[in-house]
Protein backbone atom coordinates (compact mmCIF):
# COMPACT_ATOMS: atom_id res chain seq x y z
CA UNK A 1 0.00 0.00 0.00
CA UNK A 2 1.15 3.59 -0.97
CA UNK A 3 0.72 6.71 1.53
CA UNK A 4 0.47 10.18 -0.11
CA UNK A 5 0.86 13.12 2.26
CA UNK A 6 -3.06 14.13 3.64
CA UNK A 7 -4.14 17.45 2.32
CA UNK A 8 -6.81 17.82 5.57
CA UNK A 9 -5.39 19.32 8.50
CA UNK A 10 -6.10 20.32 12.01
CA UNK A 11 -5.23 23.81 11.76
CA UNK A 12 -4.17 23.21 15.53
CA UNK A 13 -2.93 20.42 17.78
CA UNK A 14 -5.64 21.64 20.45
CA UNK A 15 -8.27 21.20 17.29
CA UNK A 16 -7.53 17.65 16.85
CA UNK A 17 -7.59 17.09 20.67
CA UNK A 18 -11.16 18.95 20.90
CA UNK A 19 -12.79 15.47 18.82
CA UNK A 20 -11.32 13.38 21.64
CA UNK A 21 -13.73 13.09 24.97
CA UNK A 22 -12.82 15.40 27.91
CA UNK A 23 -10.77 13.09 29.66
CA UNK A 24 -8.85 11.68 27.10
CA UNK A 25 -8.02 15.18 25.42
CA UNK A 26 -6.86 16.35 28.80
CA UNK A 27 -4.71 13.42 29.23
CA UNK A 28 -3.70 13.78 25.07
CA UNK A 29 -3.18 17.17 25.21
CA UNK A 30 -1.10 19.25 28.33
CA UNK A 31 -0.43 22.43 28.32
CA UNK A 32 3.47 23.29 29.98
CA UNK A 33 3.30 26.90 29.73
CA UNK A 34 0.14 29.10 29.42
CA UNK A 35 -0.29 31.97 26.37
CA UNK A 36 1.05 35.42 27.99
CA UNK A 37 1.57 38.39 26.55
CA UNK A 38 4.49 40.84 27.57
CA UNK A 39 6.55 43.70 27.26
CA UNK A 40 10.26 44.00 26.53
CA UNK A 41 12.20 47.02 26.86
CA UNK A 42 12.91 48.61 23.40
CA UNK A 43 16.25 48.87 21.78
CA UNK A 44 18.77 50.90 23.72
CA UNK A 45 19.28 52.80 20.08
CA UNK A 46 19.89 55.92 18.07
CA UNK A 47 18.62 54.54 14.90
CA UNK A 48 14.82 53.80 14.48
CA UNK A 49 13.51 51.15 16.64
CA UNK A 50 11.90 48.39 13.93
CA UNK A 51 9.28 46.64 15.63
CA UNK A 52 7.05 46.75 18.67
CA UNK A 53 7.68 45.76 22.29
CA UNK A 54 5.20 43.67 23.40
CA UNK A 55 5.27 40.30 22.54
CA UNK A 56 2.37 37.73 22.56
CA UNK A 57 2.90 33.66 23.03
CA UNK A 58 1.22 30.92 22.40
CA UNK A 59 0.78 28.26 25.04
CA UNK A 60 3.39 25.53 24.97
CA UNK A 61 1.87 22.16 24.91
CA UNK A 62 2.97 18.82 24.56
CA UNK A 63 0.15 15.78 22.09
CA UNK A 64 0.49 12.43 22.66
CA UNK A 65 -1.59 11.04 19.51
CA UNK A 66 -2.39 7.11 19.39
CA UNK A 67 -0.80 5.67 16.68
CA UNK A 68 0.55 8.78 15.00
CA UNK A 69 2.66 9.34 12.17
CA UNK A 70 5.73 10.80 10.98
CA UNK A 71 5.92 11.54 7.28
CA UNK A 72 8.95 12.57 4.90
CA UNK A 73 12.00 14.03 5.75
CA UNK A 74 9.94 17.68 7.22
CA UNK A 75 7.99 15.60 9.56
CA UNK A 76 4.34 15.83 9.22
CA UNK A 77 2.34 14.70 12.21
CA UNK A 78 -0.21 12.65 10.76
CA UNK A 79 -3.57 11.86 13.46
CA UNK A 80 -5.06 8.42 13.23
CA UNK A 81 -7.78 10.03 11.33
CA UNK A 82 -5.07 10.81 8.17
CA UNK A 83 -4.82 14.43 8.84
CA UNK A 84 -2.30 17.10 9.77
CA UNK A 85 -1.49 19.28 12.29
CA UNK A 86 -0.23 23.01 11.20
CA UNK A 87 0.87 24.43 14.11
CA UNK A 88 3.99 21.06 14.18
CA UNK A 89 4.85 21.66 10.80
CA UNK A 90 7.11 23.73 8.01
CA UNK A 91 4.87 22.72 5.05
CA UNK A 92 6.49 22.28 1.86
CA UNK A 93 3.57 21.70 -1.80
CA UNK A 94 6.61 19.20 -3.38
CA UNK A 95 5.73 16.55 -0.96
CA UNK A 96 2.32 16.72 -2.27
CA UNK A 97 2.79 14.05 -4.92
CA UNK A 98 4.95 12.14 -2.85
CA UNK A 99 4.32 8.01 -2.34
CA UNK A 100 5.32 6.05 0.50
CA UNK A 101 5.94 2.77 1.51
CA UNK A 102 4.52 1.13 4.77
CA UNK A 103 5.23 3.01 7.59
CA UNK A 104 8.25 1.51 10.11
CA UNK A 105 6.44 0.65 13.23
CA UNK A 106 7.78 0.69 16.98
CA UNK A 107 5.55 -0.56 19.75
CA UNK A 108 6.57 2.19 22.26
CA UNK A 109 6.69 6.11 23.27
CA UNK A 110 8.33 7.99 20.06
CA UNK A 111 8.74 11.60 20.38
CA UNK A 112 9.07 13.96 17.33
CA UNK A 113 12.47 16.79 18.42
CA UNK A 114 12.50 17.71 14.51
CA UNK A 115 10.79 21.19 12.89
CA UNK A 116 11.40 22.04 9.46
CA UNK A 117 13.00 21.53 6.54
CA UNK A 118 15.63 18.56 6.07
CA UNK A 119 17.18 17.29 2.56
CA UNK A 120 19.39 14.40 4.02
CA UNK A 121 21.34 14.37 1.17
CA UNK A 122 25.35 15.31 0.70
CA UNK A 123 25.87 19.23 0.85
CA UNK A 124 22.14 19.82 1.27
CA UNK A 125 21.08 21.73 4.05
CA UNK A 126 18.29 21.35 7.24
CA UNK A 127 16.73 23.72 9.62
CA UNK A 128 18.89 21.30 12.73
CA UNK A 129 21.95 22.50 10.99
CA UNK A 130 21.19 25.90 11.52
CA UNK A 131 22.88 27.15 14.77
CA UNK A 132 20.05 28.94 15.73
CA UNK A 133 17.29 27.19 15.19
CA UNK A 134 18.77 23.84 16.45
CA UNK A 135 19.27 25.84 20.00
CA UNK A 136 16.05 27.79 20.45
CA UNK A 137 13.35 25.90 18.35
CA UNK A 138 14.63 22.45 18.66
CA UNK A 139 16.28 21.93 21.81
CA UNK A 140 13.86 23.73 24.03
CA UNK A 141 11.14 21.02 22.88
CA UNK A 142 13.31 18.48 25.15
CA UNK A 143 11.93 20.97 27.97
CA UNK A 144 8.65 20.69 27.03
CA UNK A 145 8.89 16.68 26.92
CA UNK A 146 10.52 16.51 30.50
CA UNK A 147 7.60 18.82 31.77
CA UNK A 148 5.18 16.45 30.27
CA UNK A 149 6.00 13.76 32.71
CA UNK A 150 5.64 11.40 29.70
CA UNK A 151 8.47 8.47 29.26
CA UNK A 152 10.16 8.65 25.92
CA UNK A 153 11.46 5.50 24.43
CA UNK A 154 12.75 6.89 21.30
CA UNK A 155 13.84 10.38 20.05
CA UNK A 156 13.33 11.63 16.44
CA UNK A 157 15.68 13.86 14.94
CA UNK A 158 17.32 14.78 11.25
CA UNK A 159 20.32 13.10 10.55
CA UNK A 160 23.38 14.63 13.11
CA UNK A 161 25.92 16.39 11.20
CA UNK A 162 27.64 18.48 13.00
CA UNK A 163 29.74 18.51 16.44
CA UNK A 164 27.49 21.02 18.15
CA UNK A 165 24.31 18.84 17.73
CA UNK A 166 26.58 15.76 19.61
CA UNK A 167 28.07 18.18 22.37
CA UNK A 168 24.40 20.12 23.12
CA UNK A 169 22.12 16.54 23.26
CA UNK A 170 24.78 15.04 25.33
CA UNK A 171 24.86 18.25 27.82
CA UNK A 172 21.05 18.35 27.73
CA UNK A 173 21.38 14.08 29.02
CA UNK A 174 20.01 12.84 25.33
CA UNK A 175 20.91 8.82 25.26
CA UNK A 176 22.37 8.34 21.55
CA UNK A 177 21.17 4.90 21.64
CA UNK A 178 17.70 6.61 22.07
CA UNK A 179 17.77 8.67 18.79
CA UNK A 180 16.07 7.44 15.59
CA UNK A 181 17.72 9.68 12.46
CA UNK A 182 16.31 10.59 9.67
CA UNK A 183 18.84 10.13 6.36
CA UNK A 184 16.19 10.06 4.03
CA UNK A 185 13.21 11.90 2.19
CA UNK A 186 10.80 9.03 2.49
CA UNK A 187 10.77 8.61 5.96
CA UNK A 188 7.86 6.90 7.70
CA UNK A 189 7.52 5.95 10.87
CA UNK A 190 4.09 5.05 13.13
CA UNK A 191 4.44 4.98 16.99
CA UNK A 192 2.10 2.96 19.33
CA UNK A 193 2.00 6.65 20.72
CA UNK A 194 3.66 9.64 19.14
CA UNK A 195 4.08 12.60 21.34
CA UNK A 196 5.05 16.09 19.56
CA UNK A 197 6.25 19.02 21.58
CA UNK A 198 5.28 22.97 20.14
CA UNK A 199 7.95 24.09 18.09
CA UNK A 200 8.99 27.73 19.90
CA UNK A 201 9.14 29.87 16.49
CA UNK A 202 5.70 28.06 15.70
CA UNK A 203 4.27 30.48 19.32
CA UNK A 204 5.75 32.98 18.89
CA UNK A 205 9.67 32.80 18.17
CA UNK A 206 12.30 32.97 21.05
CA UNK A 207 9.24 32.34 24.15
CA UNK A 208 11.20 33.60 27.65
CA UNK A 209 10.31 29.40 28.90
CA UNK A 210 13.05 28.36 25.93
CA UNK A 211 15.85 30.70 26.70
CA UNK A 212 15.64 29.66 30.20
CA UNK A 213 15.91 26.20 29.70
CA UNK A 214 18.74 26.35 27.19
CA UNK A 215 21.08 28.93 29.81
CA UNK A 216 19.79 26.76 32.95
CA UNK A 217 20.94 23.90 31.97
CA UNK A 218 23.94 24.82 29.76
CA UNK A 219 25.67 27.41 31.86
CA UNK A 220 23.86 27.83 35.07
CA UNK A 221 23.88 24.27 36.22
CA UNK A 222 27.27 23.87 35.88
CA UNK A 223 30.80 24.76 36.96
CA UNK A 224 31.59 27.43 33.79
CA UNK A 225 35.26 28.93 33.67
CA UNK A 226 35.56 32.66 33.33
CA UNK A 227 37.80 33.57 30.45
CA UNK A 228 40.10 36.95 31.10
CA UNK A 229 40.69 38.99 27.98
CA UNK A 230 37.44 38.31 26.62
CA UNK A 231 35.28 40.97 28.22
CA UNK A 232 34.76 42.57 24.69
CA UNK A 233 34.66 40.66 21.87
CA UNK A 234 33.69 40.89 18.13
CA UNK A 235 31.94 38.06 16.20
CA UNK A 236 32.60 37.70 12.85
CA UNK A 237 31.17 36.05 9.92
CA UNK A 238 34.36 35.39 7.97
CA UNK A 239 33.31 31.39 8.57
CA UNK A 240 29.53 31.94 7.41
CA UNK A 241 28.50 31.73 3.99
CA UNK A 242 26.80 34.77 3.55
CA UNK A 243 26.22 38.10 5.61
CA UNK A 244 29.30 38.85 5.50
CA UNK A 245 30.90 42.59 7.12
CA UNK A 246 32.50 44.12 3.47
CA UNK A 247 34.61 46.71 6.06
CA UNK A 248 35.30 44.15 8.32
CA UNK A 249 39.16 44.84 8.41
CA UNK A 250 38.35 48.43 9.26
CA UNK A 251 35.72 47.22 12.02
CA UNK A 252 38.76 45.56 13.74
CA UNK A 253 40.92 48.40 13.22
CA UNK A 254 38.46 50.19 15.13
CA UNK A 255 37.12 47.72 17.54
CA UNK A 256 40.74 46.49 18.43
CA UNK A 257 41.71 50.07 19.81
CA UNK A 258 38.95 49.88 22.49
CA UNK A 259 40.30 46.74 23.59
CA UNK A 260 37.69 43.59 21.81
CA UNK A 261 39.01 40.27 20.60
CA UNK A 262 37.88 38.70 17.62
CA UNK A 263 35.79 35.64 17.73
CA UNK A 264 35.76 33.12 15.40
CA UNK A 265 33.00 30.21 16.63
CA UNK A 266 32.94 27.63 13.75
CA UNK A 267 36.21 25.83 15.08
CA UNK A 268 34.93 25.92 18.74
CA UNK A 269 33.52 23.86 20.93
CA UNK A 270 30.22 24.36 22.86
CA UNK A 271 31.94 24.67 26.00
CA UNK A 272 34.10 27.07 24.54
CA UNK A 273 31.47 28.92 23.27
CA UNK A 274 30.10 29.01 26.61
CA UNK A 275 32.94 29.91 27.98
CA UNK A 276 33.70 32.78 26.25
CA UNK A 277 30.37 34.78 25.88
CA UNK A 278 29.71 33.80 30.26
CA UNK A 279 32.90 36.25 30.13
CA UNK A 280 32.30 38.57 27.93
CA UNK A 281 30.60 42.13 28.90
CA UNK A 282 30.20 43.71 25.49
CA UNK A 283 29.30 41.86 21.92
CA UNK A 284 29.70 43.64 19.07
CA UNK A 285 28.17 40.90 16.01
CA UNK A 286 26.91 41.28 12.70
CA UNK A 287 23.11 39.76 12.74
CA UNK A 288 23.38 35.61 12.54
CA UNK A 289 23.23 32.69 14.29
CA UNK A 290 26.53 33.27 16.40
CA UNK A 291 24.28 35.37 18.13
CA UNK A 292 22.52 32.93 20.23
CA UNK A 293 25.35 32.41 22.39
CA UNK A 294 24.25 36.04 23.74
CA UNK A 295 22.07 33.35 26.22
CA UNK A 296 25.18 32.22 28.12
CA UNK A 297 26.04 36.01 29.04
CA UNK A 298 25.58 36.99 32.66
CA UNK A 299 23.05 40.26 32.87
CA UNK A 300 24.36 43.44 32.85
CA UNK A 301 26.55 42.69 29.57
CA UNK A 302 25.52 44.59 26.17
CA UNK A 303 25.14 43.44 22.27
CA UNK A 304 25.40 45.59 19.29
CA UNK A 305 23.63 43.82 16.91
CA UNK A 306 25.10 45.06 13.23
CA UNK A 307 21.83 44.88 11.66
CA UNK A 308 21.02 44.84 7.86
CA UNK A 309 18.98 47.85 6.86
CA UNK A 310 17.33 45.48 4.16
CA UNK A 311 15.92 42.94 6.74
CA UNK A 312 13.96 42.84 10.03
CA UNK A 313 14.49 40.20 12.72
CA UNK A 314 13.93 40.97 16.25
CA UNK A 315 14.93 37.40 17.53
CA UNK A 316 18.57 38.01 19.44
CA UNK A 317 16.27 41.51 20.94
CA UNK A 318 14.30 38.86 22.27
CA UNK A 319 16.72 36.74 23.39
CA UNK A 320 18.93 39.77 25.44
CA UNK A 321 15.61 41.03 27.37
CA UNK A 322 15.10 37.13 28.47
CA UNK A 323 19.07 36.95 29.51
CA UNK A 324 18.76 40.48 30.89
CA UNK A 325 21.05 42.26 28.45
CA UNK A 326 21.08 45.50 27.08
CA UNK A 327 20.44 45.30 23.79
CA UNK A 328 21.46 48.06 20.93
CA UNK A 329 20.62 47.43 17.45
CA UNK A 330 22.93 49.75 14.71
CA UNK A 331 21.23 49.33 10.92
CA UNK A 332 23.89 49.18 8.60
CA UNK A 333 23.84 49.76 4.59
CA UNK A 334 24.37 46.83 2.69
CA UNK A 335 25.65 45.16 -0.39
CA UNK A 336 22.86 43.54 -2.09
CA UNK A 337 22.63 39.71 -2.51
CA UNK A 338 20.63 37.10 -4.39
CA UNK A 339 18.37 36.02 -1.48
CA UNK A 340 16.85 37.35 1.09
CA UNK A 341 18.64 37.66 4.22
CA UNK A 342 21.87 37.51 3.01
CA UNK A 343 23.10 40.85 1.87
CA UNK A 344 26.25 41.80 3.10
CA UNK A 345 26.73 44.60 5.84
CA UNK A 346 28.93 47.65 5.48
CA UNK A 347 29.42 49.15 9.08
CA UNK A 348 29.68 53.08 9.29
CA UNK A 349 32.90 53.24 11.60
CA UNK A 350 31.75 56.66 13.27
CA UNK A 351 28.14 55.67 13.68
CA UNK A 352 29.77 52.55 15.44
CA UNK A 353 31.73 55.15 17.67
CA UNK A 354 28.48 56.63 18.66
CA UNK A 355 27.04 53.88 19.80
CA UNK A 356 30.22 52.96 21.95
CA UNK A 357 30.15 56.05 23.58
CA UNK A 358 26.46 57.78 23.75
CA UNK A 359 25.33 54.25 25.16
CA UNK A 360 28.25 55.00 27.89
CA UNK A 361 29.74 51.09 26.80
CA UNK A 362 33.28 52.56 26.26
CA UNK A 363 34.11 55.65 27.61
CA UNK A 364 37.40 56.38 25.94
Amino acid sequence: MKYTIPKDTYKKAKDWAKTLSASEAKERYKVIYPAETVRLPSPRSIDPHRWISTCHYEEAFVVSIPDGRLMTSHMYVITPDNKRIGDLELYDTGYETMALEEPDYYAGTVASLFWGWNFPKPKSRGTHTVFGHWFFDILPRIHLLEKSGITIDKYVLPKLTYPFQYESLKLLGIPFNKIIQVDQTDFHLKAKTLVVPAVPLMIGKCPPWASHYIADQMKNKRKIRKRKGYERIYITREDAEARHVVNEDEVLRYLQTKGFKKIVLTPMTTEEKIEVFASAKVIVAPFGSGSINVAFCDPGASLIELAPVSFVDNYFWKLCCHAGLDYYELLCKVEPQAHVGADNIIVDIGKLDIYLRLNGIVNA
